[in-house]
């Protein structure tokens, strides 16, 4: 790599002596041009990044379903609190969280190779064990995270960074974190009835 460096530096020169040939006009023109390539090289650079990191379509080894299952299994007495699905560190990690009367337990899985990464409890105390009926989540004839997503990307339109299925009041529902520029949007999904609740710009 130094050698091709070394050898550009003549190569330029040259260049720049040619370029002195012509008339300011042109070599103005010329230098707009090549900045606006260069641009447009790295806007398709960083929206190339951006749809690699889109939750939104990509096809995974374990879905909510499996990770709820595969939680209820190991603790069955527990209630589940919430399931996250987000990118970490070039992993895409599934978060599940849940409780019972004597612990809080936290389950992370690669949602790709579908390996344990964290498996944790915690003795609850007694406020915890009094927000329990006020956190568990109701499971039952949910929308899938996939569907959940496509609305949330109607309403929004970008990479979707996250999802997570929480509770709102007596509602269970999904939050959908998506990418807009700098910031995110969050936006709200009823997960029994597909309706969105609300969007959010953070």
């Amino acid at each position: 790599m130094k050698k091709w460096g070394l050898l550009a530096v003549p190569v330029v020169a040259l260049a720049l002596l040619g370029a002195c040939g012509n008339d300011d006009d042109h070599d103005d023109h010329g230098g707009n041009s090549n900045g606006t390539n260069t641009t447009k090289s790295e806007q398709k650079s960083t929206t190339g990044n951006q749809s690699s990191n889109d939750l939104n379509g990509k096809k995974l080894s374990l879905s909510f379903q499996d990770v709820i299952k595969q939680f209820e299994d190991k603790y069955a007495n527990a209630v589940i609190t919430s399931v996250e699905l987000e990118e970490d560190s070039g992993r895409i990690i599934y978060s599940v969280e849940g409780m019972d009367d004597q612990n809080e337990y936290k389950l992370k899985l690669d949602a790709e190779s579908k390996e344990v990464l964290e498996d944790q409890k915690e003795a609850v105390d007694n406020e915890d064990k009094q927000e329990l009926d006020q956190e568990k989540l109701d499971l039952k004839g949910l929308i899938s995270e996939s569907d959940a997503m496509k609305k949330a990307v109607a309403e929004v339109d970008g990479p979707v960074s996250s999802i997570e299925l929480d509770r709102s009041y007596q509602d269970t529902v999904y939050d959908v974190s998506v990418e807009t520029g700098s910031d995110d949007s969050e936006v709200r999904i009823n997960a029994k009835t597909g309706k969105v609740l609300s969007v959010d710009p953070h």
